[in-house]
């Protein structure tokens, strides 16, 4: 989840590679929100 380094050749696949690991952070911290029963707004 924390990598610094990507292993990736290009900067097309570089970015995806960044999406991807951005998308998984959030869906796993939307996952503790809702289990935590923290409701935002």
């Amino acid at each position: 989840m924390g990598s610094k380094l990507i292993w990736t050749v290009g900067q097309a696949r570089a970015n995806y590679s960044m999406t991807m690991m951005a998308a998984c952070y959030n869906l796993k911290r939307l996952v503790y929100v809702q289990r935590a029963g923290i409701e935002a707004f």
